[in-house]
């Protein structure tokens, strides 16, 4: 394994930084269509929540009541990066309407891909 890694960073300026974390704020989503429930003109809008995973690791921010379609959560997390993930690896986002009978509904998703992230810690650092 140590000679795999080794050959992977660069041959120039030693061994390169590689991140091991990711640490995810969830600010808000924008643009949601609101479920308020049975009926269609209900006031009120969404209670959104947001499940945020990485692999198989998850996190699921506190439930956004009547929010509209523009929820606020405002909350962190930290997921550990998998050491060697695929190219089109990334932090999945999606954001859901809790309902009190039956199945949450889907209101959107976001993929934010880790490879650029990866790329920058491969590049030596210039100071």
């Amino acid at each position: 394994m140590a000679l795999l890694r080794a050959a992977a960073l660069p041959a120039e300026g030693g061994p390169a930084w590689l991140p091991t974390h990711v640490q995810v704020t969830v600010v808000r989503a924008r643009g949601l269509r609101c479920k308020g429930g049975a009926g269609k003109g209900k006031a009120g809008g969404s209670d959104a929540y947001t499940v945020i995973q990485l692999g198989r690791e998850k996190y699921s921010t506190s439930v956004a009541e009547k929010s509209g379609g523009s929820p606020e959560w405002r909350e962190e997390c930290a997921f550990e990066l998998p050491p060697e993930p695929g190219p089109r690896a990334g932090l999945v986002l999606t954001v859901m309407h809790r309902a009190l009978v039956g199945m949450d509904r889907f209101l959107g998703q976001a993929v934010v891909p880790l490879e650029p992230a990866r790329q920058r810690g491969r590049e030596p650092d210039e100071r």
